[in-house]
């Protein structure tokens, strides 16, 4: 079953940001915020949940730039921040992997 969420807050943050973004950076947030409504987007991107506030979530649309929604009751979704990746607007801190186990080929 896909998950369809509206738009419902941070048209705001959208309009600030895209004021001084190029027209490349805004089609690819656009088109994130596309997946973001049709549920795709857990599919696409690269999400990362945050621990402290579980219903937000970063999700890096290229390389250094990423949307942090929130998501209300899963039926509308909030902009809470685009911007570029740097110190203060970091991802949240995604679990650890395992440690790598060094495996000796005679061993097998």
């Amino acid at each position: 079953m896909a998950m369809r969420l509206q738009l419902s807050a941070g048209l705001e943050v959208l309009e600030e940001w895209s004021a001084t973004a190029s027209q490349a950076e805004r089609n690819i947030v656009y088109e994130a915020l596309f997946a973001i409504g049709d549920g795709s987007a857990f599919l696409i991107y690269d999400v990362f949940g945050d621990p402290q506030q579980i219903h937000n979530f970063a999700i890096l649309v290229k390389a250094d730039l990423m949307i942090k929604v929130c998501i209300h009751r899963g039926e509308s979704f909030e902009i809470c921040h685009i911007g570029v990746l740097d110190d203060e607007t970091a991802l949240p801190d995604t679990p650890a992997r395992p440690a790598e186990v060094d495996v000796d080929s005679e061993d097998l």
